[in-house]
């Protein structure tokens, strides 16, 4: 068995490595580039001292460098400005090449991790390698992610590098690296609250006076000015609109948000993207937040308060949770559920579990190519199809609830970190 899963993880690796090139480096590479646009024009204000949250000049900027590509506001925390700032000392196009390499460099030290907390002493590595990569070469939320330039991957690297130094018993180390992830996103800072539901106080700790820094270095450069600006901009985006009304974006029912508010929104309202079977926004924004209500109590159902034996099925309903309560969960974001995939199918290998059938069909949808601006799919019942990614990620979740164990001890009496026997 052990010869024969050598040579199939050597067959998956050859082969994800060549699709993940042909995918994810050789055509994402001269893709369009949208998002990355603005991580590079705040860098290039935050060095001289402009505002990266004014849109005017944001565009003037824009126009000014001859940036071809389009633009979106920067809607990170103004430390994030600041970290960006290395790019603008380079040509557009050669800083795109960089920020290119170093995502993948991120998603591949994102795989490393997963692989060393994924496997048990004496398990054949190189066949998770060969399921990570292979997975990698087919998901189809990954070139996405590398041709718009987001920053997904480094998020990935944040989320994996918490739990693996977590698993590791360097706590405070945890809490630190998702308190910088913090200062890049907001959305992070969901995990320090899985951490504080446990009763990791030195973690939660670490995370808090790390993001403290960050906004004092920040608050130092860009001055308070900025941080208003940020707030300013985050309240454009209540909840259940994710709306930039100087740019006249509707994001919370564009077809690639994945998130269960944009299902509720583009379902029963007529708006600028869809037409659902109704027009009532103040049902939609109400089923939202039960939907959002729902999911947080089911989580804490799912999930031990104060006990210290965390697994990493524990970690992967909180960072789902993460991805689906905002009103906005564009579908490139679940390159940061590659863990949880790759969790789920080792759960699937390593052990006698249910509901394969509906892991398999989760998996498909997640991974294939989806055309959401079909026109077929905005008008009516029909516009349930562009929520797609969600019900995949629903089959996945299932899963992983379906297959839960309780913590098993080892023998020297401490928790096997991934709730596996």
């Amino acid at each position: 068995m052990e010869k024969k899963e050598k040579v199939l993880g050597i067959v998956l690796i050859v082969l994800g490595i060549f699709f993940y090139l042909h995918s994810s480096v050789f055509l994402s590479y001269f893709s369009h580039r949208n998002d990355f646009a603005h991580l590079y024009l705040a860098g290039f204000l935050a060095e001289r001292g402009g505002d990266f949250f004014d849109p005017a000049l944001m565009l003037k900027t824009h126009k000014a460098l001859s940036i071809s590509t389009g633009l979106n506001p920067f809607v990170y925390p103004p430390f994030f400005a600041l970290l960006l700032i290395p790019l603008a000392w380079f040509s557009y196009d050669t800083a795109w090449t960089l920020f290119f390499l170093l995502s993948h460099a991120a998603y591949l030290a994102a795989l490393a991790l997963t692989v060393q907390f994924l496997c048990k002493p004496g398990e054949n590595r190189l066949l998770w390698w060969g399921v990570l990569l292979g997975l990698s070469a087919c998901f189809y939320p990954l070139p996405r992610t590398f041709s718009a330039g987001q920053m997904n991957t480094f998020i990935l690297l944040v989320l994996t590098s918490a739990w693996f130094l977590h698993t590791r018993r360097w706590h405070r180390t945890a809490g630190a690296v998702l308190g910088l992830g913090v200062a890049i996103k907001v959305a992070p800072a969901f995990l320090l609250l899985f951490f504080a539901w446990k009763g990791r106080w030195q973690t939660v700790l670490a995370g808090a006076l790390t993001l403290a820094l960050t906004v004092a270095i920040s608050l130092a450069w860009c001055g308070p000015q900025r941080h208003s600006a940020f707030l300013q901009e985050t309240r454009q985006m209540a909840y259940g609109s994710s709306t930039w009304a100087q740019f006249n974006q509707h994001y919370h029912v564009e077809p690639h948000n994945q998130a269960p508010s944009a299902l509720w929104y583009r379902l029963l309202t007529q708006n600028p993207s869809t037409t659902g079977i109704a027009n009532r926004p103040t049902l939609a924004k109400a089923l939202s937040i039960l939907t959002a209500l729902a999911i947080v109590a089911a989580l804490l159902r799912l999930t031990l308060a104060g006990n210290r034996h965390e697994t990493f099925r524990e970690y992967s309903l909180w960072l789902i949770a993460m991805l689906l309560l905002p009103s906005l969960c564009w579908d490139h974001y679940l390159v940061q559920t590659i863990p949880i995939l790759a969790f789920s199918l080792h759960q699937a290998w390593t052990r006698e579990t249910r509901w394969l059938l509906p892991l398999a069909l989760g998996l498909g949808l997640l991974a294939i190519p989806y055309y959401y601006d079909a026109p077929l799919f905005k008008q009516g019942w029909m516009t349930l199809f562009m929520a797609v990614k969600l019900l995949g990620l629903g089959l996945v979740t299932a899963f992983i609830i379906h297959n839960s164990a309780p913590p098993v001890p080892t023998a020297s009496g401490t928790q096997n970190m991934l709730g596996q026997p």
